[in-house]
Formats: C-alpha cells, structure tokens, sequence
C-alpha cells in the first residue's frame, strides 16, 4: 500500500480564470506541427520546459456525470483526475489530485500534492487507491470532497507525451499532447484494453485580459477549434 502524503497543500492555479483552446491535428508528426505552425508564429513562441509523459486517473459517478455534463456543455460542470509524472504508466509517484471547474468558456483549477505518495497500478487495487484519496481529504478537513470522492471511482486511465511553448510576450502558453492512448480500469488486466490515437491537440492557454488579442495567435493555427476533452473521448472511445 503506498504511503499518504504527510502534509498536503491546496494550491490555486496561478491562471485562474483562464481560457484552454483546443485544436486537433490529424495526419501530421507532433515535431511537424511545432516546426511549422508553433515556432514560425508571429508571437515568437519557444519551447521552455521539457517534454513529459502525462497520466491519469478520471473519475466519475456510476452514472457519468461529469461526462455527461462535458457532453451537454453544462454551463458550470467539473472534471476529478488523479495525475502523474512518469514514462511508466503503472508506477504512480508524488501524484496531483486535481479538480477541474469549467464555468462558461473559462475554467479553474485546484490540485491537492501528494508529494510523498506512491502506488502501483501492478500491485494496489483501485480501492486501495481511492480509499488513500479519501483519507487525504478528510486529514485536510476537506470532508466536501471525500464524501464526493465516495461516489465515484476510476473511469478512464489516459497518458500522453506533452511539450511546452510560452510567447515572448510571456502572456501565452501552447501544449502539444501526442501519443494519446487509453485504458479501460475496469478490466482484469487494465493494460491489455490499451487504445492509442495519432491525433494531436493543441492546447492555447492565457488569462482572461489577454482575450482579444488572443486572435491574433490562433489565426495561425490551421486546425479548427474544437470542444475536445481527453476525459470525453477517453469514454468514447473505450466504452463504445
């Protein structure tokens, strides 16, 4: 069983409020895409972190809720996902537990560090797991969200490779997420459920003042905006 988090921090993200455009790239190479639609952009776009496997862990109600409410485009509507850093999907190391709000067009976020956790999706079942979380939030005193933390369980398992652009201007951010694949956790061996997709997305990030001008970033993009949530297409795709 791996070991909770001794002290666990509450951090609000720095862009609150902010916008995440989304565009998706078929038929293309990720480093295609950077080399002729990022780094050629008028806003002097450059690479500032380095790449990174992203996973994890959605969650939901039996009913879907949240999916559903992603689906409808519910006016305020919220994502729970457990996320972590590693090349190896199944090795869960100092995760983020993060909320994902959506009010309107802008959204929040709010992650809870669990900086000395560490699971293994080879060895603890997903109850063990979840029951962690849980304990995490009402040791915080956050008893809201373990007791909606006891409504759900794992829905999607989803990882992909991410990099990261910032303009020169320092107002905005663009990640590129590539070799999407998804798992089924409800399966006895989750691993062998594995779907992958070759499409890219594009997300454009900045904070609310920085709307208008925004434009004149994303008229170089060749791909249309798109409504696109990992979390929707996880389901989509490995449910139906």
């Amino acid at each position: 069983m791996g070991k909770a988090a001794s002290k666990q921090e509450v951090v609000k993200d720095q862009n609150s409020l902010r916008f995440e455009r989304k565009f998706i790239y078929k038929d293309t190479r990720a480093e295609d895409l950077i080399q002729t639609e990022i780094l050629t952009n008028p806003f002097c776009f450059k690479e500032v972190y380095y790449r990174r496997t992203i996973n994890n862990i959605y969650f939901d109600d039996h009913d879907l809720t949240f999916y559903k409410q992603n689906v409808s485009g519910d006016g305020e509507r919220e994502k729970y996902r457990l996320r972590w850093y590693n090349d190896v999907f199944s090795e869960i190391v100092s995760p983020t537990f993060e909320i994902k709000k959506k009010m309107g067009e802008v959204g929040d976020k709010y992650s809870f560090k669990m900086k000395d956790t560490q699971f293994s999706l080879k060895k603890n079942s997903l109850k063990e797991i979840q029951k962690t979380l849980q304990q995490t939030m009402e040791d915080q005193n956050n008893l809201i969200l373990a007791t909606k933390l006891k409504s759900t369980q794992p829905a999607i398992f989803n990882s992909y490779e991410r990099r990261y652009f910032l303009s020169n201007c320092k107002k905005y951010r663009i990640t590129i997420d590539y070799n999407m694949c998804f798992y089924n956790p409800n399966t006895f061996n989750f691993s062998t459920s594995k779907i992958t997709t070759d499409d890219i997305v594009l997300e454009f990030k900045y904070a609310l003042p920085q709307d208008t001008q925004s434009r004149e970033v994303s008229q170089h993009f060749s791909a249309r905006l798109s409504k696109n949530s990992k979390y929707v297409t996880g389901v989509e795709t490995v449910y139906n």
